[in-house]
């Protein structure tokens, strides 16, 4: 792999009481093809002096490419002075050279620049921060930085690292640690507001996350998206529990309505209306199958695009049904796709019929459904024109609150699956609970 220095310069560079200063140090053990030099307008007139840095490199490693930033900054100790040049300069590095590895020099230069060099070098994939020891192992003062006046030649000359049994000063700080607490609190607010494609993508590019917090982030990512078997793929059981207790067109049915429900809890309430009637009508689609007898779409004629009701077919197999729909239609009913519409209307017409499997159940879901109805005219709005669904408009359409609409919902699909759903309603609130544990 192609190594590349970038290399903020101090007064301990290039040499400093006959040791290797720390860009040179680098230079010497990582032996990069390339070195940028980032110079403050004081080593920028040491350069121009006797090109003590320079000569340096070119005399250590002559086949190594030098280019030189000269940025003017007068005020290296103020973190003002360099905050948009020297990031600006190192991403720039690190994007025009993907497959390299960019070393940064975090041992030369003010304390302020070191430490954007350290925050720099997590922030890109392919940046790594050296930091270089000074010979004694400890703080460098007691060392006398090299003069301007000196003679730089000689300064080369009795450089104690030249020595065979030299000692490699330069190590890798763990410094990722800290890209990874700052990379856990993002992650961890975009889960809050389930945005988990968003903290998926952090996930990835932080390779310190735990193996067990990124399954946790792909399944939630791809469940959300309805994707039931990329979630199952990703994580199908979490400390000995089944994620996906519930299948076939209940889990389907209880997954969108965990939809709503996020859309609801973060505002979202346009989406939330959008997928209001596409619940309802495979909520009814399901509980006819359940308790009904006759099934509405029994009576449908199937078209290409699904079922259509028609009144030829309907006249011939439930003439009541014909008569009762001509009652809710002006002048009368003719045909439609099946519809929400369409199945709640069959529902309201078979209460206290033979149809009816449960009359009690029969009795419990229509007076939900009937809660519920009214929605369809906000849902229309929001589908259809551009309408920005707020908490007054929905009210003042609905008659009841968001959370108020979700609830008649939830007690739905108890109706419809059971006590086995009781403590489902939450799966996001405990995979997120899951994967703050995780990052702990």
């Amino acid at each position: 792999m192609e190594r590349i220095l970038f290399s903020p310069l101090g007064d301990s560079d290039p040499v400093r009481n006959c040791y290797d200063g720390a860009c040179l140090h680098i230079v010497r053990h990582y032996q990069p093809t390339q070195v940028v030099l980032f110079y403050t307008a004081e080593m920028e007139r040491k350069e121009r002096r006797d090109h003590r840095y320079t000569r340096a490199l070119k005399r250590l490693a002559p086949q190594c490419e030098v280019r030189e930033i000269f940025s003017g900054i007068e005020t290296p100790q103020q973190f003002d002075a360099f905050q948009g040049v020297l990031p600006e300069a190192v991403g720039a590095l690190a994007d025009a050279h993907p497959a390299a590895q960019i070393l940064l020099n975090l041992s030369s230069g003010t304390p302020q620049m070191k430490t954007v060099m350290a925050l720099l070098s997590v922030d890109f994939p392919n940046c790594v921060g050296v930091q270089v020891d000074t010979p004694m192992r400890g703080s460098n003062r007691s060392a006398f930085a090299a003069q301007d006046d000196e003679d730089v030649e000689a300064l080369l000359e009795n450089n104690f690292d030249e020595e065979p049994d030299a000692v490699n000063r330069c190590h890798e700080p763990a410094l990722r640690v800290f890209r990874y607490y700052a990379e856990r609190s993002r992650i961890l607010s975009l889960a809050e507001t389930y945005e988990y494609p968003a903290a998926l993508r952090l996930a990835r590019g932080c390779p310190e996350l735990p193996r067990a917090a990124r399954q946790l982030l792909e399944h939630a990512a791809a469940r959300s998206a309805l994707q039931a078997e990329k979630a199952k793929k990703a994580l199908s059981r979490y400390d000995g529990k089944e994620l996906f207790p519930v299948e076939g067109a209940a889990g389907e049915l209880l997954e969108y309505f965990l939809l709503m429900q996020m859309d609801e809890r973060c505002g979202r309430l346009s989406n939330m209306m959008v997928r209001v009637i596409p619940f309802l009508y495979s909520y009814l689609l399901a509980y006819e199958r359940k308790n009904l007898k006759s099934q509405l779409r029994s009576l449908c004629e199937r078209k290409k695009q699904g079922y259509r009701l028609t009144r030829a077919s309907l006249a011939a197999a439930d003439a009541g049904f014909l008569a009762y729909l001509d009652q809710k239609f002006w002048p009368e009913y003719r045909e439609g796709d099946l519809s929400f519409l369409l199945l709640y209307y069959h529902g309201e017409y078979l209460k206290g019929k033979p149809a009816v499997r449960d009359a009690a159940l029969h009795a419990q879901v229509m007076a939900e459904v009937e809660q519920v109805a009214c929605a369809r005219e906000l849902r229309n709005s929001a589908a259809h024109e551009m309408v920005n669904v707020t908490r007054a408009s929905f009210v003042e359409a609905v008659g009841m609150e968001p959370a108020a609409l979700l609830n008649h919902f939830w007690q739905m699909l108890l109706l419809l699956c059971g006590p086995r759903i009781r403590n489902l309603r939450g799966i996001y609130d405990d995979l997120n609970r899951n994967l703050a544990r995780e990052l702990r």
